[in-house]
């Protein structure tokens, strides 16, 4: 089903705009086991992932008929996805994972925009990491490329005590979350005041 839906995406997408039940269970079976992959990476509780991902598809209801590029409807469900998570993890005061982060590198047969996309939000973490002190900076970078390591590697490593190994860590996510979303809307209030 997956494939016949890539295959037949514009006629799927339009079918879905007219009210066809079918391409809409078309859309959710080809697209739901990503959006869920999404909010594993963000540790989402598995009771509040239907949730988020009911809000993601309850926003293309409501936003179907402005999709211009049905080509693009996987990025922007993604996109949103990752929003809604964002904002679930902000609400809890949990921590924002940093795995994940590959997926935003450009890949391979990428459409434009969504290469665009990835590069705007890997761009957007750049910058976010880069104000962070230096401390936090290297335990997230020595966590996030060896997310096998055990503490104690660590401490060694960045001479850093292993029982402050954690509440650093939390420190920086929440800081990195807080200037991500800082950026977020910084963004939307600059696109707002220039339309």
């Amino acid at each position: 089903m997956r494939q016949a839906v890539a295959e037949n995406l514009t006629a799927v997408v339009r079918d879905a705009r007219a009210g066809d039940e079918q391409a809409w269970s078309s859309l959710v079976e080809a697209y739901g086991p990503g959006l869920r992959a999404i909010a594993r990476r963000f540790r989402i509780p598995p009771d509040q992932v239907g949730d988020l991902s009911q809000a993601t598809w309850l926003q293309l209801f409501n936003g179907i008929d402005r999709l211009q590029h049905p080509e693009a409807l996987g990025s922007w469900l993604a996109v949103t996805m990752r929003r809604f998570c964002l904002h679930a993890v902000a609400g809890r005061e949990r921590e924002c994972p940093m795995t994940g982060l590959d997926e935003w590198l450009v890949q391979p047969g990428d459409a434009p925009e969504t290469g665009l996309l990835r590069a705007e939000q890997a761009a957007s973490v750049r910058r976010a990491l880069a104000r962070l002190p230096e401390r936090q900076r290297q335990l997230l970078w020595h966590m996030a490329t060896d997310p096998d390591a055990r503490y104690t590697e660590i401490s060694a490593r960045l001479d850093i005590p292993v029982g402050a190994i954690g509440p650093t860590r939390a420190r920086a996510l929440g800081r990195l979350r807080r200037l991500l979303l800082d950026e977020e809307r910084a963004s939307h209030y600059t696109h707002q005041s220039g339309s």
